[in-house]
């Protein structure tokens, strides 16, 4: 049997396999992350930063689709902070962006 990984996320305990995101550690409790860049084992670069969360005892903030968790590991994912950072980051996504997204090419329907 795996090792696990016991943490908080939004105030409810979860325990979750070593080498498991806070990303995916969160849908386990029904928590949803926002993400853009992320697609499961095509994309799992953190670049876009939009899935960022408060972890206590850390500075700034983590991007959840690409840290591990770690044991005793407390997850703020709605905070205010969080909240307008990701603001910030889309704010920032947009500016550089064309918006043509319905006849862009890669708007692909698969």
């Amino acid at each position: 049997m795996a090792d696990l990984v016991k943490l908080t996320i939004n105030g409810e305990s979860v325990e979750v396999p070593v080498g498991t995101t806070i990303l995916e550690a969160s849908k386990k409790v029904n928590i949803d992350i926002p993400t853009l860049c992320f697609l499961k084992e095509i994309n799992e670069i953190g670049d876009c930063r939009m899935c960022i969360v408060e972890v206590e005892g850390r500075r700034g903030f983590a991007t959840s689709c690409i840290q591990k968790v770690e044991e005793g590991m407390c997850v703020h994912t709605n905070t205010e902070k969080v909240i307008e950072a990701r603001k910030t980051v889309l704010d920032l996504i947009l500016s550089n962006h064309d918006r043509e997204c319905l006849t862009c090419v890669r708007n692909r329907k698969l």
